[in-house]
């Protein structure tokens, strides 16, 4: 009976050391395109006017105002933190926004999962809104 010699399949190539190299270097280009990205949105826009409107043992209302420095519409995510008298924080919240371009708007948000109740007569110090930069590495 005749003997057939089977090629290994599949095939292995090495990959050569001129692609990884090229492949790294694209990678490390990739993450310094959006860190540069992240930062030159953080300078066009801009939160200010930062105030707690109402409050109950179970809500809290922030106004604020938004502008955007640039010719474009940015659609831009913001968190947002509250605390209380002792510097604790109540809570935290994550959402998305829409700043149009070249304008200011003044916006309101309702947040109203607090880690923990307000107990009576104890209310919100403060709250801090800041655009979200997305972190690569």
């Amino acid at each position: 009976m005749d003997s057939i010699d089977r090629l290994e399949f599949p095939k292995k190539y090495p990959i050569s050391g001129t692609i990884k190299m090229a492949v790294i270097l694209f990678i490390i280009f990739g993450v310094w395109i959006h860190n540069c990205s992240q930062n030159q949105l953080s300078k066009e826009v801009t939160i200010s006017e930062i105030k707690i409107t109402e409050y109950s043992t179970v809500h809290v209302e922030i106004e604020y105002t938004i502008s955007n420095k640039s010719s474009i519409d940015r659609d831009v995510w913001l968190l947002l933190k509250v605390f209380d008298s002792q510097g604790l924080e109540l809570g935290s919240s994550l959402f998305f926004e829409k700043a149009k371009a070249n304008k200011i708007q003044p916006m309101l948000k309702i947040m109203d999962k607090l880690s923990r109740p307000l107990l009576k007569d104890e209310k919100p110090a403060k709250a801090t809104i800041e655009v979200f930069k997305r972190k690569v590495i």
